[in-house]
């Protein structure tokens, strides 16, 4: 009894559902993904048309909440120790830009405050954020 030879046949790689397959995992990681900026200060800023200049540089970030709370770089200040907070961030450099941060619904005396103390330390680069008008 003779049994035939059979012959191998040349393996074959399908690539359209591989490549299906990848582009599948991409929609649905780029789907999933939540792109969110969290910060520990939940403060409610008023919105402007103006668009922000987004230039990486050392800035010292003041903030005011709606009840009337100081911080700088995140941590809460009594009102006579931030002008030694901003200085020592700053290092006395009158070039370096401040950010102030005021909840919508804090008090103005609360901002005019700060931006007098930050006058009186001689700093002029001043930057108030804003959120962009139609965000959440």
């Amino acid at each position: 009894m003779k049994l035939r030879e059979r012959k191998r046949a040349d393996f074959l790689v399908e690539m359209t559902p591989l490549v299906d397959v990848v582009f599948l995992m991409l929609i649905f990681f780029m789907v999933s993904t939540s792109f969110t900026v969290s910060n520990s200060l939940k403060l409610e800023l008023p919105s402007s048309k103006a668009s922000s200049q987004d230039k990486p540089m050392k800035e010292v970030l003041i903030s005011v909440d709606a009840k009337g709370q100081l911080y700088v770089q995140e941590e809460a200040v009594e009102d006579g120790d931030l002008r030694r907070r901003i200085l020592n961030i700053s290092k006395g450099d009158p070039n370096m830009r401040v950010v102030l941060r005021a909840d919508a619904n804090s008090l103005h005396k609360r901002v005019v405050f700060v931006m007098d103390t930050i006058r009186e330390l001689g700093m002029g680069k001043l930057a108030i954020a804003t959120m962009p008008v139609g965000s959440p």
